[in-house]
């Protein structure tokens, strides 16, 4: 089982959307409520549909043409604390 902590980066999946671009609010065992880049909304998702953005990148993070994807793409990359006050560290 994955956890996650607030601040992670990652990639989120909610039925029908491709994954998405997003950051954990917490890590609760039973649902994790993430917070989307460039939407800006926030999702309660089970722990399997959370997966690291490191490693994931190229496999989910182009090719997507729903509105909102590519400003995500470009919040997850330069400025992964919008709308947070949580202090995000970003490693490549």
């Amino acid at each position: 089982k994955r956890h996650f902590k607030p601040g992670d980066l990652v990639f989120a999946k909610m039925k029908g959307f491709p994954h998405w671009p997003a950051r954990p609010l917490d890590g609760h065992k039973k649902r994790v409520s993430v917070f989307f880049f460039g939407t800006h909304q926030i999702g309660h998702l089970p722990p399997e549909n959370v997966v690291p953005y490191v490693g994931n990148k190229t496999k989910y993070g182009s090719g997507v043409r729903i509105k909102g994807f590519t400003e995500g793409m470009w919040e997850i990359q330069n400025s992964p604390g919008v709308g947070s006050k949580l202090k995000v560290s970003v490693s490549f």
